[in-house]
């Protein structure tokens, strides 16, 4: 009887610690690693006066859940919508069609349908489709995202400027000027930081002082061993209660 206690005893204990190790374990997204498919998230950057949710269509299937601007799909960011997670949807490589759409309430059907394009993506790679402007006027910018994060001590980054009517702008980290004259849909190359010191970000029309919308300060944005895409949102010459006004955001890559 003592034999069978001791037994059943050491299946509970077995059982608990299996449970709390399981816990513990650092999942991977479904989305991530799936050999011979294309990485992709997709930057819903578009600034509507009215910022209405939106679903995401790839090759007319619903692959979102309704977002508002603005919200990197799938994960997130910081000054965001969506969560704090990198993930990537898996899609086939080569030519998909891209569809934003303002859906009846209630259903995934097409209400307004706001943006459809063909773009190119490529097979095992993080790549990721940032949408801005608005409806005939809407741009794509496609990027490679980083495979691989920084060492330790290291914030990887890269700056991609979104903003439509815009000229050259700067991006600043504290006082410090971290990407230059980076036109309206270009983007820089990756650039590192060094984790735990928080200070402010801001943008500047190129070549001068004055700052450029709102600034935003996070200690999330120098996180070891994080990757971002830094993205300028909004039109300049707006007031800052507008929510089309110039803003920083950060997409988690990594």
């Amino acid at each position: 009887m003592k034999y069978i206690k001791h037994c059943i005893l050491l299946a509970i204990v077995t059982t608990i610690v299996l449970v709390a190790c399981k816990k513990n374990v650092l999942t991977v997204s479904p989305f991530e690693y799936t050999n011979g498919k294309a990485l992709l998230k997709v930057v819903y950057a578009c600034p509507y006066a009215r910022n209405p949710g939106v679903i995401i269509k790839i090759n007319g299937e619903k692959v979102s859940s309704v977002i508002t601007y603005s919200t990197p799909y799938p994960g997130g960011g910081l000054n965001t919508g969506g969560n704090s997670f990198a993930d990537y949807l898996s899609v086939k490589p080569g030519e998909n069609t891209v569809s934003l759409s303002i859906p009846y309430v209630g259903t995934g059907n097409d209400s307004i349908l706001l943006h459809q394009g063909v773009y190119n993506f490529v097979a095992n790679q993080f790549q990721s489709l940032h949408l801005t402007d608005t409806l005939t006027s809407t741009q794509a910018v496609q990027i490679i995202d980083p495979a691989n994060r920084p060492d330790s001590g290291l914030v990887l980054f890269r700056f991609v400027n979104l903003i439509p009517n815009s000229g050259g702008i700067d991006l600043y980290f504290g006082p410090t000027k971290v990407a230059s004259n980076v036109m309206y849909k270009a983007s820089t190359d990756t650039f590192s930081i060094a984790a735990g010191t928080s200070l402010a970000w801001s943008l500047r029309n190129a070549g001068e002082t004055g700052t450029l919308g709102t600034t935003y300060t996070s200690a999330s944005t120098v996180a070891n061993q994080r990757v971002f895409t830094v993205y300028a949102r909004g039109y300049t010459g707006l007031p800052v209660a507008d929510i089309r006004s110039p803003k920083i955001s950060f997409a988690y890559n990594k």
